[in-house]
């Protein structure tokens, strides 16, 4: 028996465990007999046993941010709050500009924390999230990075990150590293941001496409997204 939760199938008892992390109270009648002796689902077990990418999303969403963060006890590398300016259309139909700040946070969470230093799915090394609010709906969203990529998207001349230096990346490198695009490193216009759907126009029509994707630079981000919504 399966349970479906965001259009994801769980077996049923890890189905009941995460319906227990995400509703307060019984959400469904057929459980309402043994929903006291329920099991809550933890995020370290979500990590240790769940391999599927959207089964552990889902599982993430219901376990929820503030659960998360409690259990993790996660470490502030880096925060930064930038200034931006888009172009909205108001209810007539007219252009209006739009000033905002955007607060980005990336955190580390030590491998023993979750895994008493054992390998896992993120490897051996420790685990970093951006934290960001979603721009339509104003919500909280973590990201999982990969550190050593996000280092080397940014750094040309060294290309090695050194985990006991969490300082050589930042919060804006991994946030921009979270978009990928098959458009070279200097071909782009302009990037538009509705949402987690991303448009992002090339400055020419020939030779921008570079057959494979990469991950956007801190400077492309600063420098090139013009719009969000």
């Amino acid at each position: 028996m399966k349970i479906i939760i965001n259009n994801t199938k769980f077996d049923y008892n890890l189905g009941c465990r995460l319906l227990k992390a995400k509703h307060k109270n019984c959400p469904f009648d057929y459980l309402e007999e043994f929903w006291n002796d329920i099991e809550p689902i933890t995020f370290k077990e979500i990590a240790q046993s769940i391999k599927n990418i959207e089964e552990r999303r889902t599982a993430i969403q219901c376990l929820g941010i503030e659960k998360l963060i409690a259990e993790v006890n996660p470490i502030l590398v880096d925060k930064e709050t930038i200034e931006k300016r888009t172009t909205w259309v108001d209810e007539q139909g007219n252009l209006i500009e739009k000033s905002f700040t955007d607060t980005y946070e990336l955190y580390k969470v030590e491998n023993k924390v979750l895994f008493n230093g054992v390998s896992n799915f993120f490897g051996n090394n420790d685990n970093y999230y951006v934290k960001c609010k979603d721009t339509s709906t104003d919500r909280d969203y973590l990201i999982w990075v990969e550190p050593q990529s996000v280092y080397r998207t940014n750094n040309i001349i060294s290309r090695w990150f050194d985990d006991r230096d969490s300082s050589k990346i930042t919060a804006v490198q991994a946030i921009a590293w979270t978009i990928q695009t098959d458009i070279a490193e200097g071909q782009i216009e302009k990037i538009i941001r509705q949402g987690d759907c991303i448009l992002i126009k090339p400055n020419c029509k020939q030779g921008m496409n570079i057959n494979t994707t990469r991950h956007l630079t801190e400077k492309e981000y600063r420098e090139l997204l013009v719009a969000e919504s």
